[in-house]
């Protein structure tokens, strides 16, 4: 059965008209937190700003929007000169879940690394490591209960840290600046009761990255296309009376709900500028702060590395505080960033395109691993059966043979 794409003609033209709607929607709240940004550009008002921060953390206020570092909330950036040398290391990471229905359960973490010598003219490094775990441990909980998918995520982006920490640290000798970059936020997402080893994830993330501090690496997380309401949220605090300011008042953003901070500031970064630096206001962050010391507390600012005469592309970059407390360090690593998103038409960095193409496993792969597995299993007299419903699900889908009756018996 394919899709019968007709039957969806009206609801495309639907999606098309609220999309519209939605679009002027957002146009008018751009204008609304303009204005409140501007009502506030001024350095003079960082302190007012930082006390309204203080103000809704004081109440308990569930405040989880941005607080700024040190520079004027309206104020942009310009990059700093590219270096002529520079050492930078990225890493990217996939995997292969758990399929209950194949001939043994297991998960796989594959990690891609390159380390490009910028200004040397040598050719990339790079390094592609897949880890197989099959071990009840790995793949079972506690109660014999399939491993999630969030623990395997969670396993994976430590992973991914211990993989630039090492990479980065064995380059603590080349050229500087030292960048190790890495696909995604900083911030590691809330790891909850369902993932049985998180405190112990939790320190190894955290070890690696005091090592890049050791050797005084500019580490940063690249997310593109951000959906992050961090400022917005922000503005909504600045524009709601002190008296008002309460649970309920910050549970949404008011007159701004639905706004992104990438709207906010998409008129006003030229390219390559970033914005000022700001601290997310998250129980995560607390936990970074709590756990690594204030060093390791996550500043982020948003950057347009679109081209000069493009749409504006904002990002967002995460950076940790030992880089956040070092302006010069920033400025380098904003002239080197842009530089890599100028390399490919879709103005992501080359560097961590590189690594995704390292790290992602293809269909083809993973069949051929399974291959390797039933192999390995049956020279140790195991049986390799798929469960009935994966047979049923292969005979489905594999392509047809069209058979044609007639003529004499």
């Amino acid at each position: 059965m394919t899709l019968e794409l007709h039957k969806l003609t009206g609801q495309v033209e639907q999606m098309g008209q609220a999309l519209a709607n939605q679009k002027e929607d957002i146009e008018g709240k751009m204008a609304i937190a303009l204005q409140i940004l501007e009502a506030y550009a001024d350095e003079a008002y960082l302190p007012y700003i930082l006390e309204r921060v203080q103000d809704a953390v004081d109440k308990d206020a569930g405040y989880r929007g941005a607080r700024p570092l040190d520079e004027p909330v309206m104020g942009t950036f310009p990059a700093g000169e590219l270096p002529p040398s520079a050492t930078i290391v990225a890493v990217d990471g996939s995997q292969i879940l758990p399929d209950t229905h194949g001939a043994a359960v297991y998960y796989l973490l594959n990690i891609g690394t390159i380390i490009v010598h910028h200004g040397s003219g040598e050719p990339p490094q790079i390094i592609s490591q897949p880890y197989l775990f099959y071990e009840t441990e790995y793949v079972y909980t506690g109660d014999r209960g399939l491993i999630t998918a969030a623990t395997i995520s969670a396993r994976r982006t430590v992973a991914e840290m211990q993989a630039l920490t090492e990479h980065g640290w064995r380059q603590r000798g080349e050229a500087r600046p030292l960048l190790t970059l890495i696909d995604g936020p900083l911030l590691l997402f809330p790891m909850s009761a369902e993932i049985p080893d998180r405190v112990q994830l939790q320190g190894i993330y955290f070890s690696a990255m005091t090592r890049l501090l050791e050797v005084q690496a500019g580490l940063a997380g690249y997310v593109d296309r951000p959906s992050s309401r961090f400022v917005v949220s922000m503005l909504h605090l600045l524009d709601i009376p002190v008296e008002d300011v309460s649970r309920g008042s910050l549970s949404t953003n008011g007159r701004l709900e639905g706004l992104e901070d990438i709207r906010v500031y998409d008129k006003l970064l030229q390219p390559s500028e970033r914005t000022a630096l700001f601290i997310q206001m998250s129980p995560q962050n607390k936990e970074f702060r709590k756990n690594g010391g204030q060093t390791h507390e996550i500043v982020f600012f948003y950057m347009n590395v679109g081209a000069s005469g493009e749409p504006p592309h904002l990002a967002r970059v995460e950076i940790p505080m030992w880089v956040a407390q070092d302006k010069a360090m920033i400025a380098t690593l904003q002239a080197l960033i842009y530089h890599q998103c100028q390399q490919l038409m879709t103005r992501y960095p080359y560097i961590l395109t590189r690594a995704d193409e390292l790290a992602v496993v293809k269909g083809e792969e993973t069949r051929q691993l399974n291959v390797m597995i039933q192999v390995a299993m049956t020279r140790y007299g195991l049986a390799t059966e798929q469960s009935a419903k994966q047979s049923g699900k292969n005979a489905a889908r594999s392509p047809k043979t069209r058979f044609k009756v007639g003529g004499n018996i």
